[in-house]
């Protein structure tokens, strides 16, 4: 009978170093889908973020300068989807009569609320104003005026996708 025991397989003894290890392997595979998860998450915009982007893209369409012939680039590069193609195709008219008329429009917004979001997009409201300087010098009236605007991620930036004149 001893010799049946020693053919026998040695009782399996429960390793606590097997145990840390596995445990840290599991550990180290869920941070990495922890951190991979994060990494390909979508931007989630806060609303400050989407106002304070608003306010800079509307501050530069409510302004016009027969000066400042980038203008109307800059309102490309800050815009996408259906206002961009729009505008795209009337930039050059646009900075051609802001400079032919020697017009100065001295604009602001006013204000922003966020009106809705959905998705990662928002539907802002903008009251913003203006006055026009003529080239003979003379001033209009303040004008105010309400847009609804919206605002879409674009490469990693909130641009304008479409803009409301209300008032």
């Amino acid at each position: 009978m001893p010799e049946d025991r020693a053919d026998a397989p040695a009782p399996q003894t429960d390793r606590p170093a097997t145990r840390i290890v596995t445990v840290a392997v599991i550990a180290v595979i869920l941070a990495c889908v922890a951190v991979w998860q994060f990494a390909v998450r979508p931007h989630h915009y806060s609303d400050a973020e989407f106002v304070a982007a608003t306010t800079e893209r509307v501050g530069l369409l409510v302004e016009a300068d027969s000066d400042d012939h980038h203008r109307a680039d800059r309102i490309l590069a800050g815009s996408t989807g259906d206002f961009h193609d729009a505008f795209a195709q009337s930039a050059d008219a646009y900075t051609r009569f802001v400079t032919s008329a020697h017009t100065r429009g001295d604009g602001g917004v006013d204000g922003v609320a966020l009106a809705r979001r959905d998705g990662d997009a928002a539907l802002m409201l903008v009251a913003a104003s203006v006055r026009v300087t003529t080239a003979d010098g003379a001033d209009a009236s303040l004008t105010p005026f309400r847009l609804r605007v919206l605002m879409a991620p674009d490469d990693g930036e909130l641009k304008i996708s479409a803009v409301e004149v209300l008032q």
